[in-house]
């Protein structure tokens, strides 16, 4: 019978030189490379599943919640989160285009922070009334400068359908449009898009007033909004086909 002896080698610098050295806290077995002097662990005794990290990004746990969840290391949970942002789609290839531009938009900001609630972070966005899909989006403070940037993003068959938002005053620079028109919350033709931002406090601690799972970079505020706008686009396109 041939036996075949398996030599372990270090991950660093494919030394043979290597003695146990301990139990991380998961119960991997760690290695000490006597050449480079460094501590590492061959194998692991579970494999990561990338797809249930990345769901976990979309239902309301922190970045040290999903760390402690799946035993992995706050670093390599940031890794997985740039990786799911490679893995992205592009946002206007799953938004639903409007021939007949017979659909009504609605308006509405919602207020969000980075690193302190003093540095506020809003975000923008226009919600078709039929698909229920964000049809576009952005992210910074509450001028009209911003607004601007929203109009821009929006389809041209889109701007063209009938609209509607509250009556902040930024929103005044649609009253060149003629299908445009500013109401109050009582009218209930702004009730969808409010509707969204509830889901998005529910599923996004990010956006809950009263939260510790505040994003520390600004980058990675606009990572996770952007993941949960595609995923939520996403699900409104399968119901409707």
């Amino acid at each position: 019978m041939l036996s075949v002896t398996k030599i372990e080698k270090c991950p660093c610098c494919s030394s043979e030189n290597i003695v146990k050295n301990g139990f991380t806290k998961q119960g991997n077995q760690r290695v000490l490379c006597h050449d480079c002097l460094k501590s590492r662990v061959l194998y692991r005794k579970f494999s990561l599943d990338f797809e249930a990290v990345r769901r976990s990004f979309l239902e309301r746990m922190s970045l040290c919640g999903i760390s402690r969840v799946f035993l992995i290391s706050y670093y390599q949970v940031y890794k997985e989160l740039n990786l799911c942002f490679l893995l992205l789609p592009n946002f206007k290839s799953q938004v639903i285009e409007n021939k007949q531009c017979t659909d009504i938009i609605e308006f509405d900001e919602l207020c969000g922070f980075c690193q302190k609630k003093k540095n506020k972070q809003w975000i923008w966005a226009a919600i078709s009334r039929n698909t229920k899909q964000i049809v576009a989006y952005v992210i910074g403070d509450r001028s009209e400068l911003t607004f601007k940037r929203l109009i821009r993003k929006i389809p041209i068959e889109y701007l063209k359908c009938q609209s509607y938002s509250d009556y902040w005053r930024s929103y005044a620079i649609l009253k060149t449009k003629e299908n445009h028109q500013q109401v109050g919350k009582e009218s209930g033709q702004t009730n969808h898009i409010e509707r969204y931002w509830a889901t998005l406090r529910a599923r996004i601690t990010r956006y809950v007033r009263k939260s510790l799972s505040f994003s520390r970079k600004l980058r990675y505020h606009h990572l996770l909004t952007k993941m949960f706008i595609i995923d939520y686009n996403q699900n409104c396109l399968s119901t409707l086909f």
